[in-house]
């Protein structure tokens, strides 16, 4: 990897406190078909300015866990290993899927209103480059963002309502 960049930091992890946001939209299982990887700027960092991947789950950044559980979670310690983030036997690593990672990036647009004084983090238009087809973008707003609905207090819960509509393939 040469002297200037070394692995970033991946902190323990578990079903319910997992790697999330972009960190997680930039790895993919074979076999999936979602986004597009940018593995550089995520998991490796200068070796002067070390940098530790963001979890989420309780503690976290933002916890989906509430209404979703582990779903979409899963251990992908076998592919960072492959792409030299963590050494051989070093896992498991838990890592959200792209559905459940862009859901908890909506939830963090979401969380104390945030999204209505600030751009979101993961508008539409951004959404509909993380996933590849309709039928994708149906399944994360079904199985994912409409189940979150559920853990949110009013307010939160009335701006998500009315943006959820807007959720479509374009």
């Amino acid at each position: 990897m040469g002297d200037e960049l070394v692995a970033s930091r991946v902190p323990v992890t578990t079903p319910t406190r997992y790697v999330s946001f972009r960190a997680a939209l930039n790895l993919r299982l074979p076999g999936e078909h979602t986004g597009d990887l940018h593995r550089t700027v995520f998991f490796y960092t200068a070796a002067d300015n070390p940098y530790t991947l963001k979890l989420a789950g309780p503690g976290g950044l933002c916890d989906s866990t509430p209404s979703l559980g582990s779903k979409g979670v899963r251990d992908m310690a076998d592919l960072l290993v492959v792409i030299d983030v963590i050494p051989e036997g070093a896992g498991p690593v838990w890592v959200a899927n792209h559905y459940q990672a862009i859901t908890d990036l909506v939830l963090g647009d979401v969380t104390d209103l945030r999204c209505t004084f600030i751009p979101r983090v993961a508008p539409v238009y951004t959404i509909n480059q993380w996933l590849d087809t309709e039928e994708q973008i149906e399944h994360l707003v079904q199985e994912y963002l409409v189940p979150l609905t559920s853990q949110l207090p009013p307010k939160e819960r009335e701006v998500h309502e009315k943006w959820l509509p807007t959720v479509v393939w374009p």
